[in-house]
């Protein structure tokens, strides 16, 4: 009695691990497995049988492994399955572009953080990567005032990109006031000494109290015939923008 019976399962080499980005980049399951797995051989079979078997994903992300499960099979169902991993992991950082600068004259004005200023954020996985506002750090300076405002974008595997968007506080509007009354007087010693508060008026785009400071009195010279003297304030703000006020007085 000679019984023949085949009970050698074949051989055959995984085909090799492939690393992806991004899930839509897993190769597709081949029409052939023979594309792939390229020395299967039996002792008994001369060609044995290649199917795909099933991917099975570990469930996790960045990294998110697949198993691709392979079996070779001979005429007499012996079996060897072989495994293909598949990794997916993101590596790359999203993209966008920083942020317009933004020129304002006071402090007030300086807008609030705008997630929407970033308006190209792209990532080569995430169909839309998270804008985020991080800080607004000054330089301290004054007239120029610098901040620069961050704003990360973030991929779904953490991947992120950081922006900065310049803005610049620097006031350069004069502050404004109106001349102060004209006054006369019967002499000299009765020309009153100078005195701020004569304008009333003083006012500035951002800076609350503008300072006035008496600067001069010049006179006409005619001393016997009305003398005129020109008395003048100046008004300042807080990064040094200036305006001259001028009041009249007359010695009668």
């Amino acid at each position: 009695t000679i019984t023949v019976d085949d009970v050698t399962a074949p051989t055959g080499t995984a085909p090799a691990n492939v690393t992806v980005e991004c899930i839509n980049d897993v190769p597709p399951v081949p029409l052939s497995v023979s594309f792939v797995i390229t020395d299967a051989i039996d002792n008994c079979t001369a060609i044995p049988a290649l199917d795909w078997v099933g991917d099975v994903s570990d469930g996790n992300t960045c990294p998110e492994t697949i198993t691709r499960t392979f079996s070779i099979t001979d005429d007499c169902g012996n079996q060897t399955l072989v495994d293909q991993l598949i990794i997916v992991n993101d590596v790359t950082a999203p993209t966008a572009s920083n942020p317009s600068s933004v020129n304002v004259e006071c402090i007030l004005d300086v807008p609030v953080a705008d997630i929407t200023v970033v308006t190209n954020e792209a990532d080569n996985c995430t169909t839309a990567p998270l804008v985020a506002w991080v800080s607004d750090v000054s330089d301290n300076g004054t007239c120029p005032e610098t901040i620069t405002r961050t704003y990360s974008v973030t991929d779904d595997c953490g991947n992120q990109t950081l922006l900065t968007q310049t803005i610049i506080v620097n006031d350069v509007t004069n502050p404004t006031a109106t001349n102060p009354v004209a006054i006369s007087v019967v002499s000299a010693a009765t020309v009153p000494v100078p005195d701020p508060t004569v304008v009333i008026d003083e006012a500035d785009n951002c800076t609350t109290n503008p300072i006035v400071v008496w600067v001069s009195d010049v006179s006409n010279g005619n001393v016997c015939n009305n003398e005129q003297i020109t008395r003048t304030y100046s008004v300042t703000d807080d990064c040094g923008n200036s305006i001259i006020v001028t009041q009249l007085i007359t010695i009668t």
